[in-house]
């Protein structure tokens, strides 16, 4: 699970804020992670959807120029994207299972 720099609390998953005791969907950054999800859909590797998003600007979930590959595993791989828990939904749940079938490949 990432940090948001603007959450208050202190692990929340990219994607998302915190507003009061409710956690909302960040758009920018579900944007981010819709994107992450359809390139990996699209057969990309790690590696090229790590270029796609330094090569266009997007900042990693630490706030750095950088993306690292674990991050975009992990983000592929966090079930919170689904709505879980407190979390609302951003991706559903047929694309999720797809990349879970791919990542296992």
């Amino acid at each position: 699970v990432f940090m948001n720099p603007e959450s208050s609390q202190k692990r929340i998953a990219f994607g998302y804020n915190r507003r009061g005791t409710t956690i909302v969907i960040h758009e920018g950054q579900a944007a981010c992670v819709k994107l992450i999800f359809d390139y990996y859909l699209e057969g990309k590797s790690l590696s090229e959807i790590k270029d796609i998003l330094e090569g266009i600007g997007i900042p990693s979930p630490q706030s750095k120029p950088k993306w690292g590959k674990q991050t975009l595993s992990n983000i592929l791989s966090n079930p919170h994207y689904l709505g879980s828990e407190d979390y609302p939904a951003i991706i559903p749940q047929d694309v999720f299972d797809q990349v879970q079938k791919l990542k296992t490949k």
